[in-house]
């Protein structure tokens, strides 16, 4: 990772209780040997492979104030269009995909929503689209969306973009972005750190989101000359 993006992730992350850890689509359908995907015949492995780390990813951010937003995408036959129909002739196993009340619609096993967590759901490929994620993002006072989930030239993509349109900055952690075609993927991520978002690894966002919480230099001057002022209010 360069300097320049280093230093505008560190910019981004300053103050954890700015940024929020959208979670898109980490489903059993995506993410499951015995989703619809999978059924399907679609090898979901590259999702599979991340749902462990994005759990610990989360709670690390979650324990240093950043706000988790699980975002659960849904199919229903109220929210069908024609569009959408002619759409899905070409990839019929997408109609059985999360259906509403469905087991498939849930969480991946071994990911949890905390009490102090949001849920969102989503009927099209934006989190934002159709959805309360915007107003919820800005009444909590969210500049950083940080994104990960699947896919990443599918609902990550559509999500970086149109957050990047309502000037948020965005972060996607790059090896926690599932896929189902490895080439799309790559394709996808290089775009959106070309012109959307800063893409970096976990590792590095856990890294600049520690560092925000840390005193900054001016800050511990100001503490020591306070603690010195203290002591001489005490001695007299």
């Amino acid at each position: 990772m360069d300097d320049i993006r280093l230093e505008l992730l560190a910019e981004m992350c300053s103050d954890p209780g700015s940024v929020a850890v959208v979670v898109i689509d980490m489903q059993r359908d995506f993410c499951s040997g015995s989703g619809a995907f999978a059924r399907a015949g679609i090898d979901v492995s590259a999702n599979e492979r991340i749902v462990t780390r994005a759990g610990e990813f989360v709670d690390f951010l979650r324990a240093r104030g950043v706000l988790v937003v699980w975002v659960r995408q849904l199919s229903s036959d109220r929210y069908m269009s024609p569009a959408i129909e002619r759409r899905l002739r070409r990839a019929p196993e997408r109609l059985e995909l999360c259906r509403q009340g469905s087991p498939g619609a849930e969480l991946a096993d071994g990911l949890r929503v905390h009490e102090a967590d949001v849920t969102i759901e989503k009927f099209r490929y934006s989190a934002f689209l159709g959805s309360s994620l915007d107003q919820l993002l800005r009444s909590s006072g969210i500049q950083t969306v940080v994104l990960l989930g699947t896919a990443a030239n599918g609902c990550v993509d559509t999500t970086a973009r149109d957050a990047a349109q309502r000037e948020y900055d965005v972060v996607v952690a790059g090896d926690l972005t599932g896929h189902t075609d490895a080439r799309l993927a790559a394709a996808a991520l290089d775009n959106l750190d070309r012109h959307f978002a800063v893409v970096c690894s976990a590792d590095e966002i856990e890294r600049a989101v520690a560092a925000g919480l840390e005193p900054r230099p001016e800050q511990c001057e100001t503490r020591t000359a306070q603690n010195q002022r203290e002591g001489q209010t005490h001695a007299v």
